[in-house]
């Protein structure tokens, strides 16, 4: 069998993000050999040494415009797309801000490549139903046949550690994690928990599992995001966890049926490395 390559500007031991520990996630589970390369590391000679494997790419941001034609032309690739990066600023919201004006990214001549590279996908994976309509209304070569949703995901070992969790004593305070990304939002989430009377508590730069033991005991949890935010690892683990939730339209999963309760958000999280690698095989 021969290996899968991974593409992605960061990994999990360079950054501990939630688009990370979903690669990390689908990396775990696969049954046969993977091969890690940074995208800002990925040279013409892998891709002639590993052309015959099937590629994933992640997050790719760093990479090239010269390598993604040559991926194009002699890879058999999937995406897995955990925002927008066929807008220069991976965000509609944020070019909106910046620019002033609506995202025409995809018009721009220098955008041809990007056409291309979504366009000759074999897969590409999407985080949410909002996300990928969004992709079908602004990248045109994007094919509703060779999509599909398939939301964060989740190694066998953390739902198990989340799942030791989520009987936990609850108190009444909401979580407000402190975030320097403009996303997230942090200012406006304190100001709703301050104008609603939450008691609040807010965290910063806590361990993986120490932010999964917190939100085991927080009665919810505050996500306000500025942007879209295609689907956040963070309140599908404290719907998981059992917490109250206050979110905003921008959390873009969060009216999907397998949302709808602690349970068959669940059991969906337990079907996403299967749903992935089924594709493969």
């Amino acid at each position: 069998m021969k290996p899968f390559v991974f593409i992605a500007d960061l990994f999990l031991e360079d950054y501990s993000g939630g688009a990370e520990r979903t690669t990390q996630a689908l990396i775990d589970s696969c049954d046969g050999e993977v091969i890690k390369i940074r995208s800002n590391n990925l040279t013409s000679d892998h891709i002639e040494q590993f052309k015959d494997c099937q590629w994933i790419v992640c997050n790719f941001a760093n990479l090239s415009p010269g390598n993604k034609l040559e991926i194009c032309k002699n890879v058999n690739y999937s995406i897995v797309e955990y925002d927008y990066k066929f807008c220069k600023h991976r965000s509609l919201d944020l070019h909106r801000r910046l620019e002033g004006s609506e995202c025409n990214c995809m018009d721009r001549p220098e955008s041809k490549i990007n056409l291309a590279f979504y366009g000759l996908a074999t897969k590409i994976w999407f985080m949410s139903i909002t996300q990928k309509n969004i992709f079908l209304q602004y990248v045109r070569t994007v094919k509703e046949e060779s999509i599909s949703v398939l939301s964060s995901v989740f190694s066998a070992g953390d739902l198990r550690f989340i799942d030791s969790l989520k009987d936990n004593l609850k108190d009444d305070t909401y979580l407000v994690v402190k975030s320097n990304s403009w996303l997230k939002n942090f200012e406006e989430c304190v100001k709703h928990a301050q104008d609603n009377n939450l008691k609040y508590e807010a965290v910063q730069n806590l361990p993986y599992h120490e932010l999964l033991i917190k939100l085991s005991t927080s009665k919810g949890l505050v996500c306000l995001p500025s942007g879209a935010d295609t689907c956040p690892r963070l309140v599908i683990e404290a719907k998981m966890l059992g917490c109250k939730l206050v979110l905003n339209e921008l959390v873009q999963h969060k009216d999907e049926e397998w949302f709808d309760t602690s349970r068959s958000c669940r059991e969906h999280m337990n079907s996403r490395r299967e749903e992935f690698w089924n594709f493969y095989e």
